[in-house]
């Protein structure tokens, strides 16, 4: 990567005192924005596209702020703080679910999620509200008739409650391919994933790599966002990331083979 491009989307999801790595304590949370607000140039999301959309490179050290799922502890611990220091942010909602619990899986911890008042207040200030689809599905799996009103009803339904077009998507789980890819392409300017690095000076809007916050939880490791060991330390965790994605991926087939034989 460019020594000179130092750039990054980190992503945080709840804002409170959970369990990891789900979960940032609001003082863990406060004094990563106090650095960020020191040490960084935090932009809207927007303006980090922008610059891929005109090949234009965004000024250094450059970080856009996103929240993923929606928690309602966003309007709670994490709004007050970014409007004290004057930073940005996108919040990616999974818009069937406002005003209800995060449900869709075990691991989303069932915590309540912002309703469309509380979405429709943090949109009036400032706030970008981009989709998380309807019901938080992996696109991959899901037929093209189910994975059109994913992503285009969910855009619908945040321009109808916000008055605001949605310019912004975010892949459930980070799982997208060139079919999902495209489906996005036709409604949004640019989508996020969770591969875990910074951004490289040629990005594909709509594939945006992100840094997953619980990642640099300890306090040097996050004040070392934009050093040559952060880049290491990230590259290893992509490493392990994609080897225990292996070999659950081969056990899954392995129990298939099985259950094949024997079922």
């Amino acid at each position: 990567m460019d020594s000179g491009f130092d750039a990054a989307i980190l992503t945080y999801h709840s804002i409170s005192a959970g369990p990891a790595p789900l979960c940032t304590p609001l003082p863990l949370f406060a004094s990563q924005m106090s650095w960020l607000k020191s040490n960084a140039n935090v932009v809207p999301l927007s303006d980090l596209v922008d610059c891929f959309h005109h090949s234009h490179k965004p000024p250094r050290r450059t970080v856009a702020l996103t929240f993923d799922d929606g928690f309602a502890d966003f309007d709670a611990a994490a709004a007050p703080v970014l409007r004290q220091l004057g930073l940005h942010a996108t919040v990616f909602m999974p818009v069937s679910y406002a005003g209800r619990t995060a449900c869709w899986d075990a691991k989303a911890g069932g915590q309540p999620l912002l309703t469309w008042n509380q979405i429709r207040k943090l949109s009036s200030q400032g706030i970008i509200i981009g989709s998380h689809s309807l019901t938080h599905p992996p696109l991959t799996s899901l037929s093209d008739a189910e994975l059109a009103p994913e992503i285009a009803e969910s855009k619908k339904m945040i321009e109808k409650e916000t008055g605001q077009e949605p310019r912004f998507f975010c892949y459930p789980y980070g799982r997208f391919d060139e079919r999902t890819r495209r489906a996005v392409r036709d409604h949004y300017a640019a989508a996020c994933t969770t591969s875990l690095r910074l951004l490289s000076p040629e990005e594909d809007p709509l594939a945006l790599p992100r840094i997953d916050v619980h990642y640099l939880r300890n306090p040097r490791m996050f004040r070392s966002l934009f050093t040559r060991e952060l880049r290491l330390y990230l590259y290893v965790r992509r490493l392990l990331r994609e080897t225990r994605s292996r070999l659950h991926q081969r056990d899954g087939r392995r129990r298939l083979h099985i259950e094949g034989v024997f079922g």
